[in-house]
C-alpha cells in the first residue's frame, strides 16, 4: 500500500523542532521599544499592579476569612496558582519561553479543582469511520492508483454501483471494530480511545461529496462499549467540511485545495450535534475540533475557528469539568505561532477552561528522519519531552515506526531498538498534561508493524505494564 500519510510541506525543515518560545536574546525590553511597545508596557504594569492587589485580597480570605479555615492543601494550592499567575504576568511582556512555563504551572494547579479523571492512556481507531489506505487497506487494495475515501468510494461507486458500494462501507463499519477489540484494548492497560471520525457521519456529505452518512449509530455504540470497560472516549473530528487540508487523513486529497474550501461554518454545525449528542455521557471525556490543518490556514483564522468551537462544544452542554476540548496544532513547528496568537490574540487558556493543543509526534516521513540513526531519533523524543512540560497539550498520534536502516540487522537488534524507542516516547509523552494516544489500533501487515498496537504488544515492543504505569501516573 502506499504510505499512511505524506508529513513534510514545501519550505519545511524537517526535524528541526523548535523547543517554543526559544530566546534569542536576553530576557529584557527592547532598548529601542515603540511608542505602541511602550504604551503596552505601561498597560501591562498597570494590570500588573491590578492583579496583586485582587491576589492579596484573594490570600486574605483563603488565610482567614468569614467562611472558617481553609484546608493546608487548599491553601497550597491556591498559592501557588497566585504565585504562577504572577510570574506569567511579569514575564509575559518580556520573556514569552518563561511566560509559557509559568502558564502550564498555573494550569496544573487549576485543572485538578474540577477534573478528576487520570490523562488519557489510549489508542486510536484510525481508519473506521475514516478512512486511510493503511488501516482500511482491505478496501483500498482492489482499486488501483486510490488515495483517500473521497477517491474509493467514487470509484466503487462506478465498479459496484452504488447499492453494492454502500453494502460494502456498511459491512466495514460494521466489523472493523468489535465490543472484543474494545474489551482487549481494556485488557492491555489503556484507559482511553480516540475515535477520527469524518464529518459526514454527523451530518452526512455535503457539497456533491462522495461520502456516505450519516451514520452516528456507530459512535453510539463505541460509547456505550466504552463505559460498559471504563475507557474515556475522545470525539474526533478528523475530516472537516471542505477539508482542513488537502490531504487524505481529512477524507479527501487535491492538489488544488485551498484553505478558503474548509467550511468553517459547518464545521461548528457538526461539533454542535456531537455536543448535544454526548453530553453528559460518562465515557466521553474529549472532542477535537478537527485533526491536522495545514499551514496554510492563517494562525489567526485558525485561532478564531478554535475560540468559536471551544464556546459551541461548550453551549451545546459539555462544561469544562466533564469534556476537554482538543485544538490541534500538529506540528511542533507551529506551536510558537499558535500559542502566541491564542494567549495574545484571544486570551485562550484564561477564557476557555480545560483545553488543550494536539501534537502528532512521528519519525518517519521525510528524508531527514530517514538519515537519522536510533540515536538521535532519541534524543528528538527527549526535546519533545521538554516542549510538553510547557504547554497544555495531548499527543493525539505517535507510533513505533521507524526508518528501517535503524532496526538493525536481526531480530533481536530491531526488539532492542524498537523497545528503547517506545521507553522513550513513553516517558516523553508522560509530560503532556492531558495524555497521549498511540496510532493505531490496526494496522495493514504491510507496513511497518510499529504502526499496530496489537502487533507492538505481541513482539513485546510494548508491554502492558508500561501503559498501566504510565496510566497509573499524573503527567509531569
Amino acid at each position: 500500500p502506499a504510505p499512511k500519510r505524506r508529513r513534510m510541506g514545501a519550505g519545511e525543515q524537517p526535524g528541526q523542532v523548535k523547543v517554543i518560545f526559544h530566546r534569542s536574546g536576553p530576557s529584557q525590553p527592547s532598548q529601542t521599544q515603540t511608542q505602541e511597545e511602550q504604551g503596552n508596557a505601561s498597560a501591562s504594569d498597570d494590570a500588573l499592579a491590578h492583579a496583586r492587589g485582587a491576589l492579596a485580597a484573594a490570600l486574605a480570605r483563603v488565610d482567614g476569612g468569614d467562611e472558617g479555615p481553609i484546608s493546608p492543601e487548599v491553601s497550597a494550592r491556591v498559592r501557588a496558582m497566585a504565585l504562577a499567575a504572577m510570574a506569567y504576568w511579569r514575564e509575559v511582556s518580556l520573556d514569552l519561553s518563561k511566560a509559557a512555563s509559568c502558564l502550564h504551572r498555573f494550569l496544573q494547579c487549576q485543572r485538578p479543582l474540577y477534573w478528576h479523571r487520570p490523562p488519557w492512556r489510549g489508542v486510536n481507531l484510525g481508519g473506521w469511520l475514516l478512512l486511510e489506505p493503511g488501516p482500511s487497506a482491505a478496501l483500498f487494495e482492489h482499486f488501483e492508483g486510490v488515495r483517500c475515501e473521497w477517491q474509493l468510494m467514487r470509484k466503487m461507486r462506478d465498479a459496484m454501483g452504488a447499492e453494492r458500494a454502500a453494502e460494502a462501507l456498511r459491512t466495514h463499519r460494521e466489523t472493523f471494530v468489535l465490543e472484543d477489540d474494545i474489551r482487549r484494548i481494556h485488557a492491555l492497560g489503556f484507559n482511553a480511545v480516540r475515535v477520527p471520525f469524518g464529518y459526514w457521519v454527523v451530518t452526512g456529505p455535503g457539497n456533491e461529496d462522495e461520502f456516505m452518512g450519516p451514520c452516528l449509530e456507530y459512535l453510539d455504540r463505541v460509547v456505550a462499549w466504552c463505559e460498559a470497560y471504563d475507557l474515556q472516549v475522545l470525539l474526533d473530528l478528523h475530516g472537516a467540511p471542505g477539508g482542513e487540508s488537502g490531504e487524505k487523513p481529512c477524507g479527501r486529497e487535491s492538489k488544488d485545495w485551498h484553505w478558503k474550501d474548509w467550511r468553517f461554518e459547518d464545521s461548528l454545525a457538526a461539533l454542535r450535534v456531537v455536543a448535544r449528542r454526548y453530553r453528559g455521557r460518562r465515557a466521553v471525556t474529549g472532542v477535537a475540533v478537527c485533526n491536522e490543518p495545514s499551514e496554510a490556514v492563517p494562525a489567526d483564522v485558525l485561532c478564531q475557528f478554535y475560540d468559536r468551537a471551544v464556546r459551541a462544544i461548550r453551549d451545546g452542554g459539555m462544561p469544562p469539568n466533564e469534556v476537554s476540548v482538543v485544538l490541534p496544532v500538529y506540528r511542533t513547528e507551529r506551536l510558537d505561532e499558535i500559542w502566541r496568537l491564542w494567549n495574545r490574540g484571544y486570551d485562550g487558556f484564561a477564557c476557555h477552561s480545560n483545553v488543550a493543543f494536539d501534537l502528532h509526534l512521528y519519525h518517519v516521513f521525510g528524508p531527514w528522519w530517514q538519515r537519522q540513526g536510533l540515536g538521535n531519533h532519541l534524543r528528538m523524543t527527549r526535546r519533545h519531552r521538554k516542549i510538553l512540560r510547557r504547554v497544555p497539550a495531548v499527543v493525539g498520534e505517535w507510533s513505533l515506526a521507524l526508518p528501517r536502516r535503524v532496526s538493525g540487522d536481526c531480530a533481536q537488534e530491531e526488539d532492542e531498538a524498537q523497545q528503547a524507542f517506545a521507553a522513550a516516547q513513553l516517558d516523553a509523552y508522560g509530560q503532556a498534561s492531558h495524555g497521549w494516544f498511540f496510532w493505531n489500533w490496526r494496522d495493514c501487515p504491510c507496513q511497518h508493524p510499529g504502526w499496530d498496537a496489537r502487533t507492538c504488544f505481541e513482539r513485546r515492543w510494548l508491554t502492558k505494564a508500561q501503559v498501566v504505569d504510565a496510566a497509573a501516573g499524573p503527567a509531569g
